[in-house]
């Protein structure tokens, strides 16, 4: 049985404040948590709470079974899945960019939403690591979470300044801009480089954007039409930066 404590901590997790505080946070579904569980990367679960009655990961020394009542008082789902897990923030120093690989730079993207959406756009596209500005959403936001749909465990995401990140970056930049760019659709687009992404009301900053020398728009095709949400653009953007890039082989049906 979950103590009041317990019950306590896990909710206070739902609030930026307490995960930094405590270096934690939740993940929370079925098929996310299985894939945290054999996941090689950098999150360590420190508990399990797996709803009575749903097949579960029984052997992992972290699992504790709780009564439907309990699973409802600490999911922050309108219907919980069953399966919660209180993860370790890891401490991961930031990579730097290497030659061959596509990566994603996020400038003051505040929707967790969109966030989480690209994080999972970067997954399908095998972008290599995102680098997300200070004043980006929190990674380890549950909204954010969610809307990874897994991806927060196979694709790494930094926090760091962009501008000089740019700067001293040896792959070429390019970024989306709503004016004053290249048609994408008409660019040669390189299969290693930076893509910056700016601010869903703004676009991308000033500062940063004086290190992007290659800038390009999607173009529209009805006028009056208002501006790509970013995660929409972003998908754009990769599909394009990928077109030449042979796709995965189709799995068969089994």
């Amino acid at each position: 049985m979950l103590s009041k404590a317990n019950i306590q901590h896990i909710k206070s997790l739902e609030h930026k404040k307490f995960r930094q505080e405590y270096g934690e946070f939740i993940m929370e579904g079925r098929k996310i948590v299985m894939e945290l569980i054999n996941a090689p990367g950098p999150f360590r679960i420190k508990k399990l709470y797996l709803e009575e009655g749903l097949p579960g990961p029984a052997m992992t020394p972290e699992a504790e079974y709780i009564s439907a009542k309990e699973m409802e008082r600490i999911s922050s789902q309108t219907t919980p899945s069953g399966a919660l897990a209180v993860v370790e923030i890891p401490k991961v120093p930031v990579a730097l960019p290497q030659k061959g690989y596509l990566y994603l730079a996020l400038d003051g993207v505040r929707d967790p939403g969109n966030f989480g959406t690209i994080l999972r756009l970067a997954d399908w596209f095998d972008i290599a690591a995102v680098y997300a500005s200070p004043d980006c959403v929190e990674l380890y936001n549950p909204k954010t979470v969610q809307s990874t749909m897994g991806a927060i465990l196979r694709v790494p995401v930094h926090y760091t300044p962009l501008a000089p990140l740019l700067e001293g970056c040896s792959l070429p930049v390019t970024g989306s801009v709503l004016v004053g760019g290249t048609d994408i659709n008409n660019t040669h687009l390189p299969s290693e480089g930076m893509i910056v992404l700016g601010n869903e009301s703004q676009g991308i900053s000033h500062e940063v954007l004086e290190h992007i020398p290659v800038r390009l728009y999607i173009p529209a095709y009805r006028r009056g039409s208002e501006s790509l949400n970013v995660a929409t653009a972003a998908a754009i953007i990769c599909a394009a930066f990928r077109r030449n890039l042979p796709p995965l082989p189709t799995q068969p049906d089994i």
